[in-house]
C-alpha cells in the first residue's frame, strides 16, 4: 500500500491511441489516499502519444449504463515533451448534481479533471481544476486542454445510486506546442518568409517581470503572428492583468482579427465588468478607444488602427475564469493595399439571358467598373454612390472599410427603383422586386439591416463596426424610366450622436456635459434622425457644480425593448441611470420601449451618467434627451434631511424635493468621492 503523501505513477499500461474501444476495469492502478483520507484503489488507463496521435476514450461499457459504487477509474493522457493535450466530449450523461444546501449542489457521480500537470502523475495534493455532472448540454466548456504535457481525468460514481446513466464519451488530441508556421512579408504576400511560432504561444517579446504582457513589432520576416490569453486555451487565471503593444512602421497600420473571446457573461454594461478586453487606438490607453469587450462569446471581430500602433489591455477580476482570447495580428502596409475600384469579381455581374449585361460591359467599361467598388475611410471620409447607369440584370456590392472609431453612416438622398408590385411609394416584397440590401457585421457574420426597393427612402443606417456593404441588385424585366439611388456615406468617429456635449476620444462614443460650459442642452441617441446601430454602448457623463443636480427628461423616446425590467434575458436594448461612475445604480429603473412619457430622472448630486446599450438583433429609433442643471439653493432654501438619507431616483415633473441647507455640499462631496474611489478600485 502506498501512503497518502507519494505520488502516484498511473502507467500500467499503454494502448494504442487508435483504438476504439477501451474497457479501464482490465487494468489497476496503485492505491492513493483521498480527500477524506480514505485509501482507495484506482483502476486506469493510459493514452500515450505516438507523434500528434488521436483517439477516442468513453466510461465502462458506454453506450450501455455504468454501474454505481465506481470508487476510481483514471484516465491518464501522457504527451511528449512538447505537446499539450486536448480532450473533447462528445457526449455526457451522467447523474446530475444535487443540493446539498439552498445555495450549493454537489456532483455525487463526477469526472474531474486534472489539467495542471507537468508529469503524469498525482497524489492527494493536487487540486483538480474541473469537476463534470449532468448532461452535455449543461456543459460550460466541453473541449479542455492541458497547460503540460499531461491531463488525468478521474471519475466515480456514487454507491448508494439506483440511476441510470450512459456515462461519456469524447475524443483525445496530442497537440504540438512548438512548430514552423509560415508568416508573410508586408511587402510581398507571395514570397512569405519563416518564423517559429507556438501553436497556443503569443509571437513577441515578453516584458521583464511579467507574466503575460508583449511588445510585439514589426520586421522584415516578422509581419504578422498570434497572441492569447495567458494560459490559453484553458481559462486565464483569477486577477490578470495583461498588456499587448503592437509597434509597426510610419507606413503602416495594425489589423487585428479576434477570432474568439470568450469572457463571463453579465447582464450590465462594461463599466462595471471586472473581466474586460480593451482596445486603443495608438500607442497607450491615453489614446481613443477603438473597441471593449466584456461579456460572452465573440468570433471574428476584425479592427483596424488608423496609424502604426494599436494597444490592447486585458484584465480579470478576483471572481471570474473564462477561456480567454485567441487573436492574430498583421502589419499592413498601406502602399501595397488595394485600390478603391478592384476589378468586379464572377458574381458582381449578372448576366441575362439576352446577353444584355454582356454587351453593357463592353460599352461600358468604366460604368461596370464603378458599379463594385471597395471604399476606405483612408482614401476619403465621405462621398456618395450612385448608380451610373440603370439595366436589367444588373448587381453592384460597395464595400465600406473604416479606421479607428469610425462607423459608416448611410443616408439616401434619391431612391427611385422599377416597382412592379403595387404602389412604390408603399413597398412591399422587395425580394422579387429591383432592391438595395444594407449588410453590417457581427463577429465576422453579416447581419441585414434591411432590403428597400421602390421609392420610399430608407432611414439613414449606421455600421455597428468598422464594415459595412450595400447590395444593389437589378431583375431581369422591362424598365421605366427610373432614376435610380443615390447614397451619401459618411465615416464619423462621433456616432452621430447630437447634442452639445464633448466627446471624449479616450473612450468608445463617450460625451461629458459640464455647467461650466452649458447649464442647458440636448444629447440623442448615436445614428438620430435613423434607427440606432446595433451592438453599441454609449455613455454620457453630466457634471455639475458641487451645489448643483442635473434633471433629464426624455421627450422622445424608442428603444425596443420589454417593459418593465428592460433587461438582458429579454433582449432589450436600455437606457440606464447611475449616480456612481463604473456601476449601475440598482436603485434607478430602466428605460426601453415606447414612452415618450417617462418621468424626469434627477440625479443625487453634482455627478451623473447616462448608458445607452444596444444589443445585436433590434432595432428602434432611439431617443432625444434634454438635460438641465439646476442649484439646489433654488428649491430648497431650508434644512430638513441631506438627499443621502431619503433618497429620491425617479421623480416626475414637478415633484418635491427634500430641503437642505448647505449640509447638501458636503454629502455631495462625500457622494462624489464615494465615486471616484468606486473607479480607482475597478482600475486597480
Amino acid at each position: 500500500m502506498v501512503y497518502w503523501y507519494e505520488s502516484l505513477f498511473l502507467y500500467t499500461v499503454s494502448f494504442l491511441v487508435q483504438t476504439q474501444g477501451i474497457d479501464p476495469s482490465r487494468e489497476a492502478c496503485l492505491n492513493f489516499e483521498s480527500e477524506y483520507h480514505q485509501p482507495k484503489a484506482c483502476e486506469c488507463v493510459t493514452f500515450q502519444s505516438y507523434g500528434l496521435s488521436t483517439g477516442q476514450f468513453h466510461s465502462p461499457d458506454y453506450p450501455k449504463a455504468y454501474g454505481s459504487g465506481i470508487n476510481c477509474i483514471l484516465f491518464n493522457f501522457v504527451g511528449d515533451v512538447n505537446e499539450i493535450v486536448e480532450i473533447k466530449f462528445l457526449a455526457m450523461d451522467l447523474k446530475g448534481p444535487v443540493h446539498v444546501r439552498p445555495d450549493k449542489e454537489e456532483c455525487r457521480d463526477w469526472l474531474r479533471i486534472y489539467k495542471n500537470l507537468d508529469r503524469g502523475e498525482i497524489n492527494e495534493n493536487v487540486k483538480h481544476q474541473d469537476e463534470l455532472c449532468g448532461n452535455l448540454s449543461n456543459l460550460k466548456e466541453k473541449v479542455f486542454y492541458s497547460s503540460g504535457r499531461a491531463l488525468i481525468m478521474e471519475f466515480h460514481t456514487d454507491p448508494d445510486s439506483r440511476e441510470k446513466h450512459t456515462g461519456f464519451k469524447g475524443v483525445f488530441t496530442f497537440l504540438e506546442k512548438n512548430r514552423k508556421d509560415r508568416c508573410g512579408s508586408s511587402f510581398d504576400r507571395h514570397v512569405p518568409g519563416r518564423c517559429s511560432t507556438g501553436i497556443f504561444k503569443t509571437v513577441g517579446i515578453l516584458r521583464y517581470g511579467t507574466q503575460c504582457s508583449y511588445d510585439i513589432q514589426s520586421g522584415n520576416n516578422h509581419t504578422k503572428g498570434k497572441f492569447f490569453s495567458p494560459r490559453y486555451p484553458q481559462r486565464y487565471p483569477k486577477s490578470s492583468d495583461c498588456v499587448y503593444m503592437f509597434m509597426g512602421h510610419d507606413n503602416e497600420h495594425v489589423k487585428v482579427l479576434f477570432k474568439l473571446i470568450q469572457l463571463p457573461k453579465h447582464s450590465s454594461g462594461c463599466d462595471e465588468n471586472g473581466d474586460i478586453i480593451r482596445v486603443y487606438d495608438g500607442r497607450d490607453k491615453s489614446s481613443p478607444m477603438l473597441k471593449t469587450f466584456c461579456d460572452n462569446t465573440h468570433n471574428q471581430v476584425e479592427l483596424y488602427s488608423t496609424g502604426p500602433y494599436m494597444y490592447i489591455e486585458f484584465h480579470s477580476d478576483r471572481h471570474h475564469e473564462a477561456q480567454g482570447f485567441a487573436a492574430d495580428y498583421e502589419f499592413l502596409d498601406k502602399r501595397w493595399e488595394g485600390g478603391s475600384s478592384p476589378v468586379p469579381s464572377d458574381n458582381g455581374m449578372s448576366e441575362s439571358p439576352d446577353g444584355d449585361s454582356s454587351a453593357m460591359i463592353r460599352k461600358f467599361p468604366y460604368l461596370i467598373l464603378k458599379c463594385n467598388e471597395s471604399i476606405s475611410s483612408k482614401d476619403k471620409k465621405n462621398g456618395t454612390i450612385k448608380n451610373q447607369f440603370y439595366s436589367s440584370g444588373i448587381i453592384c456590392q460597395y464595400d465600406f472599410k473604416a479606421e479607428g472609431q469610425e462607423r459608416i453612416q448611410l443616408k439616401f438622398t434619391s431612391m427611385d427603383l422599377f416597382y412592379s408590385a403595387g404602389d412604390p411609394n408603399d413597398p412591399f416584397e422587395c425580394p422579387s422586386q429591383d432592391s438595395i440590401t444594407v449588410y453590417t457585421y457581427k463577429d465576422g457574420e453579416e447581419q441585414e439591416l434591411g432590403q428597400f426597393c421602390g421609392k420610399k427612402h430608407p432611414q439613414q443606417l449606421m455600421s455597428s463596426g468598422q464594415r459595412m456593404r450595400v447590395l444593389f441588385k437589378s431583375m431581369d424585366n422591362q424598365k421605366d424610366s427610373n432614376s435610380g439611388f443615390r447614397i451619401e456615406y459618411n465615416f464619423r468617429t462621433d456616432f452621430g450622436v447630437q447634442g452639445n456635449g464633448v466627446q471624449d476620444n479616450r473612450e468608445v462614443c463617450t460625451f461629458m456635459f459640464r455647467s461650466t460650459l452649458h447649464t442647458t442642452g440636448y444629447f440623442t441617441s448615436p445614428n438620430y434622425g435613423g434607427q440606432y446601430p446595433r451592438n453599441t454602448e454609449c455613455t454620457y457623463i453630466f457634471t455639475g457644480r458641487l451645489n448643483e443636480v442635473v434633471e433629464i427628461e426624455f421627450p422622445e423616446f424608442d428603444v425596443d425593448g420589454i417593459i418593465p425590467r428592460c433587461d438582458n434575458p429579454t433582449d432589450s436594448d436600455y437606457v440606464a441611470f447611475s449616480n456612481f461612475l463604473n456601476t449601475e445604480d440598482r436603485q434607478m429603473r430602466r428605460y426601453c420601449g415606447n414612452r415618450p412619457s417617462y418621468p424626469t430622472v434627477t440625479s443625487d448630486a453634482a455627478f451623473f451618467r447616462v448608458t445607452f446599450r444596444s444589443n445585436s438583433k433590434f432595432d428602434a429609433n432611439g431617443f432625444r434627451g434634454r438635460y438641465k442643471f439646476k442649484r439646489i439653493e433654488e428649491e430648497t432654501p431650508y434644512v430638513t434631511a441631506p438627499p443621502s438619507e431619503t433618497p429620491q431616483h425617479v421623480r416626475s415633473n414637478g415633484g418635491s424635493r427634500p430641503q437642505v441647507d448647505i449640509t447638501v455640499s458636503i454629502a455631495t462631496i462625500i457622494f462624489f468621492c464615494k465615486s471616484v474611489i468606486d473607479h480607482l478600485l475597478n482600475v486597480f
